[in-house]
């Protein structure tokens, strides 16, 4: 007998060897990690007493359209290698989205280590998490006229938030959390690594934060005591800002190889640098998937554009999406009404969330057969944007 049942104390091993299995943690930090898995937030498989798949849920919010939409992130996904391919995690995954839909969240988003299994729940492909790297004697040399220090967490934190913030404002994907590790030691503690962790910010003449970076040295392989600086995020909301970080970096060169960022697949860097010295190093795609799809759509920030259309939704999990319905957009305030005795071919609702994203093309779904022809103009206008990326990994 298998249920699926929100882990308790008793669990929290367990929970953590299944994930140690599954995703090769390892064993670094052990302890630390066991008592730091949010527990209360994870749905389990149970054979018999013993913890045999996870999933588990964090709370985001998720920029779209110049606005943030409630965004429950899955994470920890994992089954013992002996109950694989049994539908155990797909069902703790489950649970987990039915109990975001119940508290508000209108999306949910995901790193998938596979795709299948994700796309039967209604996911599709939305954005990149990309790493950037460039050589350290690449850098250009700049004047740096912002005072660069070490993050003092206690004074600067908000400062860093609202810098995020700013630089962020008119992308799409970038996530943001409130729940209490996230800032502090998600982004700019050193997590559970062991690698020389340091965070710094730029500080304009007001006191106001223009740019920060958190970053470790991990040992570069071509040099026997060199290292690359990996940055977990590298912000800035002026080019001040950016080119005090890249006078600062600079400063490693010698026995620092490399700066790897993650970023926009066009990262601000490249627009500091006469050749093409900024690589693309690593490219992972991102998940989404609408839970509640009228909520979704009046949430989202649209450009000032106006008029109608109809979609029908195929959702096999949540009914309530199904439709039909009508957009109407007015000046960029959308709302979503039923459409009561309109026949409309239905979308899936991985193919509408990964159009909702800006990943999608709505000319490109009504090619590949997933969208009614006179959706597409409406909805590639009002989805139109920068690309859909994050900086964080989850």
């Amino acid at each position: 007998m298998i249920e699926i049942v929100t882990p308790g104390e008793e669990h929290r091993e367990q929970v953590f060897d299944v994930l140690r299995t599954a995703l090769n943690l390892g064993n670094a930090h052990r302890e630390e990690r066991i008592a730091w898995l949010p527990i209360s937030r994870m749905r389990c498989a149970v054979e018999n007493g013993r913890v045999v798949a996870t999933a588990g849920a964090r709370d985001f919010r998720q920029r779209f359209g110049g606005t943030d939409i409630g965004m429950s992130g899955i994470w920890g996904v994992g089954t013992l290698p002996e109950h694989r391919g049994s539908g155990l995690a797909t069902k703790a995954v489950t649970a987990l989205l039915i109990d975001a839909l119940g508290t508000g969240q209108p999306i949910s988003a995901l790193f998938p280590a596979t795709i299948r299994p994700y796309r039967r729940l209604g996911y599709e492909l939305a954005g990149t998490y990309t790493k950037h790297e460039i050589a350290l004697a690449d850098l250009p040399s700049v004047e740096s006229s912002l005072e660069v220090v070490e993050l003092e967490r206690e004074r600067d934190l908000e400062g860093v938030r609202a810098c995020y913030r700013a630089s962020i404002r008119e992308q799409t994907g970038p996530i943001d959390s409130d729940e209490e590790d996230w800032w502090p030691d998600r982004i700019l503690g050193p997590g559970w690594s062991d690698d020389v962790h340091r965070a710094i910010v730029a500080r304009g003449t007001s006191g106001t934060i223009e740019a920060y970076a958190s970053f470790t040295q991990s040992d570069a392989p071509e040099l026997e005591f060199g290292y690359d600086i990996e940055c977990k995020q590298l912000v800035a909301s002026s080019r001040e800002g950016l080119e005090s970080l890249v006078a600062y970096f600079r400063g490693f060169r010698g026995i620092g190889a490399s700066l790897r960022s993650p970023g926009p697949q066009t990262h601000p860097l490249e627009y500091l640098v006469d050749d093409q010295l900024v690589r693309h190093v690593w490219t992972f795609r991102w998940m989404l998937r609408l839970l509640d799809v009228p909520a979704a759509f009046e949430q989202r920030g649209y450009p000032p554009v106006s008029g109608e259309t109809l979609i029908a939704v195929e959702d096999d999990l949540f009914p309530d999406n199904r439709g039909p319905w009508r957009i109407v957009a007015d000046e960029g305030t959308v709302k979503v009404e039923p459409a009561e005795g309109a026949t409309v071919r239905p979308t899936s609702i991985g193919a509408l969330s990964s159009m909702f994203s800006g990943f999608l093309s709505p000319f490109d779904a009504v090619r590949l057969g997933v969208l009614e022809p006179d959706a597409a103009s409406l909805l590639a206008t009002l989805f139109a944007g920068p690309a859909p990326w994050m900086h964080d990994w989850f």
